[in-house]
């Protein structure tokens, strides 16, 4: 854990479930404070720790997440990085997208990250250090059947991480994209089958999907000083099944 003043805090949206989870106890793990928010507590139901707080809000509310960083600010804590997870997927034939469906991804996926990242940016450019994680998905490049809405805001995550990263550089503060391959996280289960996701993991080289911790333990490197000089990059975990 890095030591420059205030209580250390690492802010997880979507972190009642998945692979936002999965960070939630590893940046605890890792001597960290956190601050989880999603829409509901999910697995975080029970957790009842000191250093763990949940937020109820829609990462599409503005004033909810500025009211949360306030509320951790005036607490004491010090928000040293931001692992932006919450999302939606819900296949959909590309022909029955309607304005519904695509508005929500969109608003969810891409936007609600950076209004998250607006949320914790001013604190982070006063201390001069911050670290921002973004998580895309190898369905940026791949595409997926019925996917074209979720693949269009993954796309955008890759682009809105470089903008940001060039326009934060010299402020100290470091922004990376994680774009996972298919990992067993409550997203997949809910439209593939067992056989489906048996199947990916034949096919992949290492022999298996994906686990939320391998996110987890790659989004904490992202956010810690060992990664320094990483800035701009999308990292891209996927056991070999994607290698461009």
């Amino acid at each position: 854990m890095t030591e420059d003043g205030g209580r250390q805090t690492i802010v997880v949206t979507g972190g009642g479930s998945g692979i936002g989870h999965a960070i939630v106890r590893r940046a605890l793990a890792g001597g960290y404070a956190v601050s989880a928010w999603d829409a509901s507590e999910g697995r975080l139901a029970g957790m009842n720790r000191p250093d763990l707080s949940f937020r109820q809000l829609d990462v599409r509310d503005r004033p909810a997440m500025d009211d949360a960083v306030s509320g951790i600010e005036e607490s004491g804590g010090t928000i040293v990085g931001l692992a932006a997870c919450a999302a939606v997927y819900k296949p959909v034939p590309f022909l029955d997208l309607d304005d519904e469906s695509w508005d929500r991804h969109l608003d969810i996926n891409l936007k609600g990250t950076l209004l998250a990242s607006q949320a914790v940016l001013p604190g982070m450019r006063r201390r001069g250090k911050g670290a921002i994680v973004m998580f895309s998905s190898s369905i940026a490049r791949n595409g997926a059947a019925g996917g074209a809405h979720y693949a269009a805001t993954k796309g955008g995550i890759l682009g809105l991480a470089r903008a940001m990263a060039l326009e934060t550089a010299r402020d100290g503060i470091r922004v990376n994209a994680i774009s996972p391959g298919v990992t067993d996280t409550p997203q997949p289960r809910g439209h593939r089958s067992q056989a489906d996701l048996d199947a990916a993991a034949a096919a992949n080289p290492m022999g298996r999907i994906g686990e939320p911790e391998d996110m987890a333990e790659a989004a904490l490197f992202l956010m810690e000083d060992d990664s320094s000089f990483v800035t701009g990059q999308d990292i891209r975990i996927n056991g070999g099944r994607l290698m461009i």
